[in-house]
């Protein structure tokens, strides 16, 4: 891979980590268990890219509603109005709004929408917050088959390079269908040190087509960009 087929995440010593970033094209799982970052994490990669190279970026939000996930970025130096021309950030709330009241199938209903917007927009970057939701509302009979064709269709679009979150209760766990369908794997965890700290970890558990590393890093917010570092033992 050359340096323009890569997606950088501008999380700081991160692209670094792999190569120079993330191969375009890839369906990468940003999975952890809550309060670990992973719709800030994701949106961060949108905004930036927005901001430092004009991409175009779809937000997708089956758990947060438009104006508390701005209220979010905001309160992190990420206002959405600095990027409202190269960002759409949709809840459900909305697509249950323009829809029949009983729309059937919540993954048809994601898929239309994608790709109503991409025909109007070609956006680039594409966040689904949550993949855990949107099964969970949806009528899934079968739960491998639906996430196959979900992963395939992701592929089919030219250039689109999508983060799939999904909620993951312990870090040591048995790899579910996602984690092999994906073409990458970003986990998130913390750990609770005391009553007060609690310290954020990311890895890099799996990126096809990229050389990597695979072991843990402190993840750090420090009021403008996030950040990895080498873990430091106690």
């Amino acid at each position: 891979m050359t340096e323009k087929d890569r997606i950088k995440t501008y999380i700081n010593n991160l692209d670094e980590q792999m190569s120079g970033g993330i191969p375009e094209g890839h369906v990468i799982l940003v999975s952890g268990n809550p309060g670990t970052y992973k719709s800030s994490l994701s949106y961060s990669v949108l905004y930036h890219n927005a901001l430092k190279n004009g991409i175009k970026g779809l937000y997708i939000s089956f758990q947060q509603s438009r104006e508390s996930l701005t209220d979010q970025f905001r309160a992190m130096n990420m206002d959405p109005a600095d990027v409202e021309e190269k960002i759409t950030i949709v809840d459900a709330s909305y697509l249950r709004e323009t829809l029949d009241p009983d729309p059937g199938d919540w993954i048809e209903v994601f898929k239309r929408y994608v790709e109503n917007i991409r025909a109007t927009t070609d956006y680039e970057l594409l966040v689904l917050d949550s993949l855990t939701t949107l099964e969970m509302i949806s009528k899934v009979e079968d739960r491998r088959e639906t996430l196959f064709h979900i992963f395939e269709w992701l592929r089919d679009f030219h250039g689109l390079t999508s983060f799939l979150l999904t909620e993951r209760a312990r870090v040591k766990e048995t790899l579910r269908e996602e984690e092999f369908l994906a073409d990458g794997t970003i986990i998130l965890s913390k750990e609770r040190l005391d009553k007060v700290e609690t310290r954020r970890y990311l890895a890099i558990d799996k990126m096809r087509s990229t050389a990597h590393e695979t072991s843990y890093f402190t993840l750090l917010f420090d009021g403008e960009r996030f950040q990895v570092t080498r873990v430091i033992s106690d």
